[in-house]
């Protein structure tokens, strides 16, 4: 059975909710703690676009990457660069991965790993820092990146499973 516009504006909300909840935690809770910063929002790109679909997942990491840039990240490349995420996840999940934890859990790492690697590549070849400077920012936001990686899908995992999917297989 089709979705009615008043599911799929429960399912946004729900999905919108989750998108403050998390940026709030990431910038106001965790910000401030003499910890690296891990990368959340991505993280939840990620579950949009493996629990709902590509066309999903590239609007909500769309929304996730301009929270991300209004926040102070990379301007309004991270709009592009998380509804890219969430496009690719989405598809991901459709063709080659599972739609549950595991697909998610693949597609966040290569997503984190390749933000790292492509952050450490800018900063090494505009000549920031050197390359132990530049790992000693990255390995411990990758590691706390990937700490957060399940308690994001079961946020999004939430709003899936109790609003309806809006993708149908």
């Amino acid at each position: 059975m089709p979705m009615t516009r008043r599911d799929k504006i429960l399912k946004w909300t729900a999905y919108l909710a989750a998108l403050v909840l998390a940026a709030a935690v990431n910038y106001y809770v965790l910000g401030p703690l003499p910890i690296a910063l891990p990368l959340v929002l991505p993280v939840l790109a990620v579950a949009g676009g493996v629990l709902e679909g590509a066309p999903f997942g590239a609007i909500y990491g769309a929304a996730a990457g301009l929270v991300m840039s209004g926040l102070g990240h990379l301007g309004f490349g991270c709009l592009a660069a998380l509804a890219a995420v969430g496009w690719a996840s989405g598809l991901a999940a459709q063709y080659a991965l599972r739609r549950d934890v595991w697909g998610h859990l693949i597609c966040s790492v290569i997503t984190l790993l390749g933000w790292e690697l492509w952050a450490v590549a800018a900063r090494l070849l505009a000549g920031t820092a050197p390359l132990p400077a530049l790992l000693r920012v990255a390995v411990p936001e990758l590691l706390w990146s990937l700490a957060f990686v399940l308690p994001v899908y079961w946020l999004g995992r939430f709003c899936c499973v109790n609003y309806g999917r809006i993708y149908h297989e």
